[in-house]
């Protein structure tokens, strides 16, 4: 569904991911609403599903954000504390932000005034621990 099929002007919504390094860059932009909230969050559990060092979601060319927006950014949140791995967001406007504030999320979740600063901070981040696996053989002795 496009974000421009119902009567409201606006702009259409468009989600780019990018690998960077062992993390992921993902940029949105246009009206973030119930039209469009499903795309995002299909777009990065998938981006999720590769593992990554880290998740930056870049909100700077966001021209609005409702409630199913909100839910997503939670439920990002959510995932990004299930696999121990950075969830930062970036250059948030400044209705986006009030919006966190009010609702007491803003302190939940991490923000970083550029892409670029988010990107230092997940490259600064420590690795989380590798996860024991099986022995699949026996060691040689």
């Amino acid at each position: 569904m496009n974000a421009d099929d119902d009567d409201r002007p606006g702009e259409r919504f468009t989600v780019s991911i990018g690998l960077h390094e062992d993390f992921i860059v993902a940029r949105a932009a246009g009206e973030l609403d119930y039209t469009s909230a499903g795309l995002l969050h299909q777009q990065l559990k998938d981006a999720w599903a590769m593992q990554p060092g880290g998740l930056v979601v870049d909100m700077g060319g966001l021209t609005f954000c409702d409630s199913r927006g909100v839910g997503v950014l939670v439920l990002l949140l959510r995932q990004s504390r299930e696999q121990h791995s950075p969830l930062i967001l970036s250059a948030i406007p400044p209705r986006l932000e009030r919006i966190l504030t009010i609702t007491g999320l803003r302190t939940a979740f991490q923000v970083e005034a550029s892409v670029e600063e988010a990107i230092q901070v997940v490259q600064a981040a420590p690795k989380p621990a590798a996860t024991p696996q099986q022995p699949s053989e026996a060691e040689p002795g």
